[in-house]
């Protein structure tokens, strides 16, 4: 067993295994180090006998379980049993190629069941996959880094202004409080739906006035994690609309929900409903983020504040709301209104015209002083 550099420039392991040579490039010596060590100790497979399946298995245990939320461990299982695993699922990793990938992606979009962000999640899942296959030594190239994503074009999104937002609350206070109570909360603290669901007594500082958010309650699996999305604990403070409402919260245990409203069919029995009877723009309870968030540029908070208020890891993600921004390239074309300067009586340049006063050296040992000279320089 050795490690030896090719005149590439790349660094190969060679090995014997039942007799048989066998050898791996890698790009980085640490890699082929790496990769080195697990022979020494027996764990890395023998690739021309491992399937994809058999990877994506191995994938899921070792990876997914461990580092990524358990609805996520479910997308990634419905994505490897639908759209990977029939046709990838039995092949040798040796006999994958980037163009079984870009067949996958070819036929999703031509059967167009499927939106381009959801096809790109799949082919981007496989890429994922191979990418750790890489690191435990698996397989020495990505299959998939070849295949390009599908371009997605500009998703617009739906909020409401500010005499939505009030028509709104105003009607559903008096028709329907329960309903009133989530969407105020909801529409000035910019929660998720599942962090407005798992919101418990603890969460709320009356003292301080602010919103503890740090949890998510998951739908999928029917569970209340310790965590957020973004995996981050945020503090929303409490403008006076939510700190009267939830004054009423105050008597009830720690760990008692806040708000114990049915939330699987609430827009669809309770919230869309009531948006017609108030006669406003119908919105989804995500649309209430949204809408927060659009509020908040509107009066001129900075993008900044935004993003640690939504708990947006990426500052990309806030910038959707700042064309809402007061003055946001208000004035930026108005250069091309400028005309040409006009001309002074005498007929000569607005500008100021350059003089220009300079010596220069006559000889290496004598300094003349040329006369003074004007350069009168019309634009």
């Amino acid at each position: 067993m050795s490690i030896h550099k090719t005149k590439f420039g790349t660094y190969e392991v060679r090995w014997r295994l039942n007799g048989k040579q066998k050898s791996k490039g890698f790009k980085r010596k640490i890699d082929a180090e790496k990769f080195e060590a697990g022979l020494t100790l027996n764990i890395v497979p023998d690739d021309s006998k491992s399937t994809f399946e058999e990877l994506a298995q191995t994938w899921l245990d070792d990876y997914a379980a461990v580092h990524k939320s358990p609805s996520a461990v479910i997308r990634d299982r419905q994505i490897l049993r639908d759209y990977l695993l029939p046709d990838l699922g039995k092949l040798k990793l040796s006999q994958i190629q980037p163009k079984h990938i870009v067949d996958i992606q070819s036929t999703l979009h031509k059967e167009g069941k499927l939106k381009p962000k959801s096809i790109n999640n799949i082919t981007g899942l496989c890429h994922k996959i191979f990418a750790d296959a890489i690191h435990w030594g698996y397989m020495t190239t990505n299959p998939a880094v070849l295949v390009r994503p599908i371009k997605l074009p500009g998703v617009d999104y739906a909020w409401w202004t500010f005499e939505e937002r009030d028509k709104f609350l105003e009607y559903a206070k008096l028709r329907n409080y329960r309903v009133y109570r989530v969407v105020c909360f909801a529409v000035n603290t910019g929660l998720r739906r599942g962090e407005v669901e798992g919101l418990l007594r603890d969460c709320l500082d009356f003292k301080r006035r602010e919103i503890v958010v740090k949890r998510n309650f998951c739908h999928k699996t029917m569970t209340l994690n310790d965590y957020t999305k973004g995996k981050q604990i945020r503090r929303i403070p409490m403008n006076e609309d939510v700190y009267s409402l939830l004054l009423e919260f105050n008597d009830l245990g720690p760990e008692e929900k806040i708000f114990r409203e049915e939330f699987q069919n609430f827009c669809i029995d309770k919230f869309y409903p009531l948006q017609e009877k108030a006669e406003v723009k119908r919105i989804t309870f995500h649309d209430l983020r949204h809408t927060f968030a659009s509020l908040l540029a509107m009066s001129g908070l900075s993008v900044f504040d935004i993003q640690m208020l939504l708990g947006h890891s990426d500052l990309k993600t806030t910038m959707r709301y700042m064309h809402l921004a007061p003055g946001h390239l208000k004035g930026k074309t108005d250069i091309l209104l400028r005309k040409p300067e006009k001309k002074n009586p005498a007929g000569q340049s607005s500008r100021m015209d350059l003089v220009e006063k300079q010596e220069f050296a006559i000889g290496p040992n004598s300094m003349e002083v040329v006369e003074k000279y004007e350069c009168a320089t019309v634009l």
